[in-house]
C-alpha cells in the first residue's frame, strides 16, 4: 500500500505554521477546516491558494495575504479575456 498525501491540506497546514500573526493563523486553519468539511474547494495558482466556497452558506472569515477567493456561482466565474 502506498501513502496518500493530500497536497492541499499539507500546504495549508504549512502556511499556517509559517505565520506569525495569530489572526492569520486562525483564518488559515478555519479555511483548512472548511476544506475538510467539504464547504470550500481549493485550487492553486502560481503556488498560492484560491478558495472557492461551494455554497452560499459558507461564512468567510477573511482571506490572508497571498490567498484569493472566487464565487461559487457559475455566472460569477469569468474565463480568459471575458469581462
Amino acid at each position: 500500500m502506498g501513502l496518500l498525501l493530500d497536497f492541499t491540506a499539507y500546504k495549508l497546514q504549512e502556511i499556517a505554521n509559517s505565520l506569525d500573526n495569530p489572526q492569520d493563523i486562525e483564518v488559515v486553519l478555519g479555511i483548512l477546516g472548511d476544506y475538510y468539511e467539504g464547504e470550500v474547494a481549493i485550487a492553486w495558482e502560481d503556488g498560492m491558494p484560491v478558495v472557492m466556497p461551494l455554497n452560499d452558506a459558507v461564512q468567510t472569515r477573511g482571506i490572508p495575504a497571498g490567498f484569493s477567493m472566487v464565487g461559487y456561482k457559475a455566472e460569477e466565474l469569468v474565463e480568459g479575456d471575458e469581462v
